[in-house]
């Protein structure tokens, strides 16, 4: 079995009187697509906020590539290649699609864009951008403003930006969110191809697209992880189905 790229090992997190993370240990392995899936107010926003650096954990660890990022903020795990997309979006409304991920490209390759016009002949920028943009389903949409894409579309847009970061692994924090229910098939069709360039950590209310999508799934309850198994594993789990699917066991 291939090492983990990303584990979470023993983390807790408190606010108060509040357990919010309660000695919770996953992992997230090449290929594959590892769902994190509870009810509201499970935790999995503090879970995601503690592996991408934004809060730090009272105890417990955070490994990514076999070397603890504990100490690291944001920024650098980004730069490590943590991808995180979704949950505060850095799209800029007035740039095209290309543009916008003209930027990403910059920004991995730790250069500068300061004047659009000059870029737009860089093809050191372009091509690359190009290519995200058709990987991310939005070939024909380069020069439209992502003030005009359509919420499926930014979504998708988000999805070239990261691509373009070179990322080692993606967390994903509801993608399918305000999504009709083509959107949601067509986005779902685009992160079963996206595992193939880095596994995905995907929180996610959308129960199709789990089953979909998923080669495991951990169940938050309350903070604590109730049970991670395979997709058949987790639908025959008489306490998944009790405390989350709202089955009678």
């Amino acid at each position: 079995m291939s090492e983990p790229i990303l584990s979470l090992g023993h983390l807790s997190k408190t606010f108060g009187a509040l357990t919010a993370t309660d000695d919770v240990s996953l992992d997230l392995r090449p290929g594959e697509i590892h769902a994190l899936i509870g009810p509201n107010g499970a935790g999995k926003s503090t879970l995601i906020k503690l592996i991408a650096g934004e809060l730090r954990p009272d105890s417990g660890q955070v490994t990514f590539e076999g070397q603890s990022i504990d100490r690291l903020g944001p920024a650098e795990r980004a730069r490590l290649g943590l991808a995180r997309s979704f949950q505060v979006s850095s799209v800029i409304p007035d740039f095209t699609a290309l543009e916008n991920v003209m930027l990403a490209v910059a920004g991995a390759s730790g250069r500068t864009f300061g004047f659009v016009r000059p870029a737009l002949r860089d093809r050191r920028l372009t091509d690359p951008a190009f290519f995200h943009l058709a990987h991310a389903g939005l070939s024909g949409r380069e020069a439209v403003p992502a003030r005009a894409l359509s919420h499926g579309e930014r979504r998708r847009l988000e999805i070239a930006m990261a691509l373009a970061m070179r990322p080692r692994a993606f967390l994903l924090d509801e993608p399918m969110a305000g999504m009709g229910a083509e959107g949601a098939r067509d986005l779902t069709a685009i992160l079963a191809e996206l595992k193939a360039e880095a596994p995905i950590l995907l929180v996610e209310h959308d129960m199709d697209a789990v089953f979909a999508l998923a080669d495991r799934i951990s169940v938050l309850v309350y903070g604590r992880i109730i049970a991670t198994g395979t997709v058949a594993e987790i639908r025959a789990n008489d306490e998944v189905r009790r405390s989350y699917l709202g089955e009678d066991a």
